[in-house]
């Protein structure tokens, strides 16, 4: 069984899915950190026309121990044409763990990058 499939063994998914998921290049192998640096932008690119955050659980449970989370974080914003890293120090997969710390990010990105003038909900 490869890295992928075993990352996704325990996990309740249709068998499309998991084929999806697991399967090199696959229809949602978008975050995968053995994609190359060109394969991650031909995947993610096109979020670059569009402000852009990415948050990330530096202690996601599905992620291979040996993958260094900063250093994939950061080739998964440059992917995407420079997207805004947010680093979430021991959030698990669903940020379940860290959720006011994550609304808060998100808000404050909404701030930032959202709508200006008549249209923003902020102002």
């Amino acid at each position: 069984m490869g890295k992928r499939a075993s990352q996704l063994q325990d996990l309740p998914l249709a068998q499309q899915r998991y084929q999806s998921l697991s399967a090199y290049l696959g229809d949602d192998d978008l975050f995968s950190s053995d994609l190359s640096d060109g394969e991650l932008r031909t995947r993610l690119g096109h979020v670059s026309r569009v402000p852009c955050q990415v948050i990330f659980s530096m202690a996601d449970e599905y992620i291979l121990k040996y993958v260094d989370k900063a250093k994939f974080l950061k080739r998964l914003c440059e992917a995407m044409g420079g997207a805004e890293k947010v680093a979430i120090p021991w959030g698990n997969h669903s940020l379940s763990n860290r959720v006011q710390e994550t609304v808060h990010c998100i808000i404050d990105f909404i701030k930032r990058e959202g709508p200006k003038g008549w249209d923003d909900p902020w102002g």
